[in-house]
């Protein structure tokens, strides 16, 4: 434990490395998409195969760190970014949108080991520290959401010049190799042996975990925070370009302060959390989501993308972090790979389904309505807060 904030500072480094390289896969992944086919519906399916791919590989990545450790897990995610970035230049160079799928397929397996990242940092630090170590490491992001687009630029204007966009995609290699080296720098406690050496460890059984009301709870504001920012974030690009006719610089800006809402707030939320407690701040969180709807509803200028943008990176990050910690409620030491995996699994498989459908739904029933479609999420999860809450008070009455 002596090392945890050499560790959790490596930690945050590697998540800001993690989501450079997202904020510059989904940017771009939806553009190149449509030049490609010059369908909107079909824009968005690169950028849900990558939540696809990160809710698929999600419980898997789990059990092989488990099993391997989390250094040879995140390698593993790290390789696999570096054949996204490869795979993508190429699909631009043949002009093959299949290609480019499966590129971002591979960054979501990237993606699938790099998420468990926010969990190694409570396994480093003391648990005092445990609330404000997640949000540290999610803190990380700021630096992406202010120099991804500035790094993609770079790379755009110096690598496959003639090919538009091929460039931002070096970068995604480019950033694996720095992930390669940080993710050697962390130094892990020791894995723990079971009591009876040759016992194996049984996973629970997946009834009895969902079952569970801290899971359910923890688990659906989490996925709540992912469906609504996915399901905004991904169509935003072609409403901004494709639909208002603004710039592309335009979108790559309103996505830049957008991912730097979503991580700046974590130099609080840790702490916040701790004060408040982790259902106070889910609820503030939709309190900024609902606040962004309204103003994307208001008007279709500048002004409205980035302030509703803002909002919903805001409620993201109070909301998710805040799920993260409730989670630890629903798990002891050895079910800890299952239920992570098994949260993760439904976190980004339910905002893989919001990605997938983001395109289609802007091409048919149009911007507004799809913020009409986040205040109906956010109403289904004040149901579940408030069941939480009254089993939550049940269960202190009979223990008292």
């Amino acid at each position: 434990m002596e090392n945890f904030k050499r560790n959790i500072f490596l930690l945050s480094m590697a998540q800001f490395i993690l989501l450079a390289s997202v904020v510059t896969v989904i940017t771009y992944s939806s553009l190149v998409a449509k030049i490609m086919t010059g369908s909107t519906a079909l824009a968005t399916i690169p950028s849900a195969t990558a939540f696809i791919a990160t809710a698929m590989f999600a419980f898997p990545a789990s059990i092989f760190m488990k099993k391997f450790g989390r250094k040879k897990g995140f390698f593993t995610g790290a390789f696999f970014a570096c054949i996204a970035g490869f795979c993508a230049v190429v699909s631009i160079y043949l002009n093959n949108y299949y290609l480019l799928c499966f590129a971002t397929f591979c960054h979501g397996i990237y993606q699938s080991f790099a998420n468990y990242y926010r969990f190694t940092a409570l396994e480093v630090s003391p648990p005092k520290y445990h609330k404000q170590a997640v949000s540290y490491v999610i803190l990380g992001g700021v630096f992406a959401g202010l120099s991804a687009p500035s790094l993609a630029f770079l790379f755009e204007s110096n690598f496959f010049i003639p090919l538009q966009y091929a460039g931002t995609y070096c970068l995604v290699m480019a950033l694996s190799v720095v992930a390669f080296f940080l993710i050697s720098q962390i130094k892990l406690p020791p894995k723990k042996q079971p009591l009876l050496k040759f016992t194996p460890l049984k996973n629970p059984k997946l009834i009895d975990v969902i079952k569970r009301p801290a899971f359910v709870c923890a688990s659906l504001s989490s996925a709540c925070a992912y469906i609504t920012m996915s399901f905004i974030m991904t169509a935003t690009p072609l409403e901004v370009v494709e639909v208002c006719g603004f710039l592309v610089a335009d979108a790559a800006g309103i996505i830049q302060w957008h991912s730097v809402s979503m991580f700046a707030p974590a130099i609080i939320t840790g702490t916040l959390i701790a004060r408040f407690g982790s259902v106070k701040m889910i609820t503030i969180g939709m309190i900024f989501i609902l606040g962004s709807t309204i103003t994307a509803k208001s008007g279709l200028t500048l002004y409205n993308f980035y302030l509703a943008l803002i909002l919903i990176g805001i409620g993201w990050n109070f909301m998710f972090t805040a799920g993260t910690t409730l989670l630890q409620q629903a798990y002891n030491e050895e079910e800890k790979a299952f239920v992570q995996g098994l949260n993760d699994l439904i976190v980004f498989g339910l905002a893989a389904i919001a990605t997938l459908a983001s395109g289609f739904m802007l091409s048919t029933v149009g911007w507004n309505m799809m913020n009409n479609m986040v205040v109906g999420v956010l109403i289904s999860l004040i149901f579940i807060i408030l069941w939480f809450m009254r089993i939550k008070k049940n269960t202190a009455k009979i223990t008292t």
